[in-house]
């Protein structure tokens, strides 16, 4: 059913676009996240380089210049230390941290020094550095070996207990450069840690942490849209429900209207909706479209049935008669005489080739609404062609005491047609020209050249075609009322209303056109429009 599609297909795509929204905000907030704990590590790392190599440099100058003492200093001795022992091309932030950085540290001494005389200097600076931020895992690493060539760790935070982060990223790195690197995640301890390094000529600092928070982060979020997507589901199923009965309504009711719609009822239409959907309204238009042609084509198949029977029932009526009145003939005198049985034959074979010729044309026609009319296509000159044509033409005209014209250009008028169809073409206008010119009247056949085209066709001075039959003289079957009364010299010779119909298939099978000019009292005249080669 198409509305249960609808639904599964809109719940299908909301709860996609809902996985994927989420996928992509994970995959965004553990790198946001990751990218961040690297920034913070390497900021931690420069920090915690930067205070153990000022620290160092101020115990050596201490160490050679003053005697330790913990007697306090006031905090301008200690600023104004700190200017002194800082270099002039230091300016700025960077002065300003230093001298700050010094004063941290001298404040830092003192108060140590009142718990401690034996307290690690580097456990302070490392304890300063980590205030107020993540436990963070530090290891210092001298960069002069020892006597057994190893580097010796000169400070690990506790956290780290006999584990060494040097032994975990030393691939990740050279010792030797002073540089400033993430080192990625890896396992420490089970657990999976991200860490930077940061190294000078005297020390390397490598700063960790553990991922755990960023694990937690994004699986709330992961468990947050993994709750959401059922809710998604049923959200969108039930939208999705009235949002197709509601849209598929109208067609719907269409399809109502379409189905009341019958053979007998043709007429009917579908009402153009109110709505200004121009689906909607092209779905309509196209239906009513249909059904029109429908109506016409049933209408066409209805008249070309009753045209058919009649104008067959005539010659089998006669046949019948004919037939009936010998066998009288030999019943009564069991003989019949030679000029009355040639009469009656000769009678019959009229009306036998009256339908042979009805029966023919019924069957071109039929082959080509089935586009089964085939043409053999040659290329000639159509001028030529009409002018044998209108040597035969002629003969015929004087026979019926009619004038003929012939007005065909000197001119070549290359196309590529079917001879033998187009001859069929010619000689069906002509013939309608003979029968409905009276006699002293005139008949023209003519040809023009019109840019790329060529128009030619024939005339007359007969009868003329009412304005209202002109439209639907190539109808099968169709005649007006004066070709239905005509009579010819000959009985074979009365129209069968097919003539008009098989020149415009052909001409249409043909790509070209065919048109009538007339006027009542005036006669007619049939032109054709076919492209030069």
């Amino acid at each position: 059913m198409l509305r249960i599609r609808l639904v599964l297909w809109y719940a299908f795509l909301v709860v996609m676009t809902v996985a994927a929204v989420g996928a992509i905000q994970y995959i965004l907030l553990y790198r946001s996240l990751t990218n961040e704990l690297d920034t913070a590590l390497l900021d931690d790392a420069r920090a915690t380089l930067r205070l153990v190599e000022t620290r160092t440099t101020q115990q050596l100058a201490t160490s050679s210049t003053t005697p330790k003492t913990n007697v306090p200093r006031s905090l301008k001795d200690i600023i104004d230390e700190a200017l002194a022992q800082t270099p002039d091309t230091i300016k700025g932030d960077e002065l300003t941290d230093r001298v700050l950085s010094y004063l941290m540290n001298e404040m830092l001494n003192q108060l140590s020094a009142q718990d401690s005389s034996a307290a690690n200097p580097f456990d302070l600076i490392v304890e300063r550095t980590l205030t107020s931020k993540r436990n963070n895992m530090v290891e210092i690493l001298a960069k002069a070996p020892d006597s057994s060539g190893k580097l010796p760790v000169i400070f690990r935070t506790k956290n780290l207990s006999s584990q060494s982060l040097y032994n975990v990223y030393k691939n990740h790195f050279s010792i030797e450069r002073d540089t400033a690197v993430t080192l990625g995640s890896s396992i420490f301890n089970d657990d999976e840690v991200r860490g930077a390094y940061v190294g000078s000529k005297q020390f390397g600092v490598i700063v960790s942490f553990s991922t755990n928070y960023i694990d937690d982060t994004v699986s709330g979020l992961l468990r947050t849209y993994l709750f959401l997507l059922p809710i998604a589901l049923v959200i969108a199923s039930l939208g999705g429900l009235v949002l197709s009965r509601k849209a598929l309504k109208p067609f719907e009711e269409i399809a109502e209207t379409a189905q009341d719609i019958s053979a007998k009822n043709l007429s009917q239409r579908i009402s153009m909706p109110a709505r200004q959907d121009r689906e909607l309204r092209l779905l309509v238009s196209t239906l009513n479209s249909m059904f029109g042609r429908l109506e016409s084509s049933f209408e066409r198949i209805a008249q070309f049935s009753s045209d058919a029977s009649h104008e067959l029932k005539t010659p089998l009526a006669i046949l019948r008669g004919e037939i009936e009145q010998m066998q009288r003939k030999i019943a009564a005198s069991q003989t019949i005489d030679r000029a009355a049985a040639e009469s009656m034959l000769s009678s019959m074979t009229e009306e036998v080739a009256r339908m042979q010729r009805i029966v023919e044309g019924l069957l071109l026609l039929a082959k080509a609404d089935d586009h089964r009319l085939t043409l053999e296509l040659e290329t000639f000159d159509l001028a030529e062609f009409l002018r044998s044509i209108a040597e035969d033409a002629e003969i015929l005209t004087i026979d019926r005491e009619l004038t003929f014209h012939s007005k065909i250009v000197s001119d070549q008028a290359i196309i590529r047609a079917d001879k033998t169809k187009l001859y069929q073409v010619i000689m069906n206008l002509f013939d309608n020209a003979l029968k409905y010119t009276p006699k002293g009247g005139e008949v023209t056949m003519f040809l023009e050249r019109s840019g790329k085209e060529v128009r030619f066709g024939v005339s007359d001075s007969g009868k003329g075609i009412a304005l209202e039959d002109q439209d639907k003289i190539f109808q099968r079957f169709y005649r007006t009322e004066e070709a239905r009364s005509h009579r010819g010299a000959e009985y074979v010779a009365r129209s069968l209303g097919l003539g008009l119909a098989i020149v415009k298939s052909i001409i249409d099978l043909h790509q070209g056109q065919i048109e009538v000019e007339s006027e009542p009292g005036k006669g007619s005249k049939f032109i054709i429009t076919l492209p030069l080669v």
